[in-house]
C-alpha cells in the first residue's frame, strides 16, 4: 500500500467513525456519548470532524452504541429514540437505558432492543 493510500484509507475510516458519531449525537449529547465510551467530550468532537478516531474500548463502546441507536431508528423516530434512552424502562428494572450505557452494562439494553423491534414487548 502507498502512503497515499494509506492516507485515504485513515481518512475514510475516520469518516466512517465521524458518521457513527453523528448518528449517535441525534440521540443524546455530546456529553453522554462522551461518558458511555468513557472519554472526554473533546475526543468525541475530534471522532464527529473526522480528525482522529476511537480506538480500544472506546471504539468498542461506540460501535455497540451505534447499533442499539440503528435498532431503535427502526422502530421511533429521532424524537422517540431519544426519549426511549433517556427515560425509565420497566423491561430494564426501571433503570434508564442511557444509565445502563454508562455503566458499560450494553446487554440488557440490547436485549430490550431487540424485543422492542421484533414486536415482543
Amino acid at each position: 500500500m502507498t502512503q497515499g493510500s494509506a492516507a485515504r484509507a485513515a481518512s475514510t475510516a475516520g469518516l466512517v467513525y465521524a458518521n457513527k458519531v453523528s448518528q449517535v449525537r441525534k440521540s443524546m449529547t455530546t456529553e453522554e456519548l462522551a461518558q458511555i465510551v468513557s472519554v472526554k467530550p473533546r475526543a468525541v468532537q475530534h471522532w464527529a470532524a473526522g480528525t482522529n478516531r476511537p480506538t480500544g474500548v472506546a471504539r468498542d463502546r461506540l460501535l455497540e452504541l451505534a447499533y442499539v441507536v440503528e435498532l431503535l431508528d427502526d422502530v421511533y423516530d429521532p424524537e422517540g429514540v431519544e426519549i426511549w434512552l433517556h427515560a425509565r424502562n420497566r423491561t430494564l428494572d426501571n433503570r434508564r437505558p442511557l444509565d445502563l450505557l454508562v455503566d458499560g452494562d450494553f446487554e440488557p439494553v440490547l436485549l430490550a432492543v431487540e424485543r422492542l423491534a421484533s414486536g415482543a414487548m
